[in-house]
């Protein structure tokens, strides 16, 4: 039998305790097709602040016109001196 044939047996219980809020947060489908993905293997799993660093710098490199690095400073909630850097591309 295949992972799908099993799917609408599986329990909550039947998941390990420490993966349970995994389970809780993505669904049942998504934690099993995570399972068949990386399963077995050590994942590291970024912190959001990583992914949404890049994402704010990307915005504010857009947004960013020569003269409001102060109004751009205060909507992202860094100084002026990181927002030039952020365009810099440091």
């Amino acid at each position: 039998m295949k992972l799908e044939d099993y799917i609408p047996y599986i329990l909550y219980s039947d998941i390990p305790e420490a993966y349970q809020p995994v389970v809780d947060m993505i669904g049942m489908d998504s934690f099993l097709k995570l399972c068949e993905l990386s399963g077995g293997t050590t994942m590291y799993v970024p912190i959001a602040d990583t992914i949404v660093r890049k994402t704010r710098n990307r915005m504010i490199s857009q947004e960013y016109n020569g003269y409001n690095a102060k109004i751009l400073s205060k909507k992202y909630g860094i100084s002026e001196k990181q927002i030039k850097n952020v365009v810099k591309g440091e």
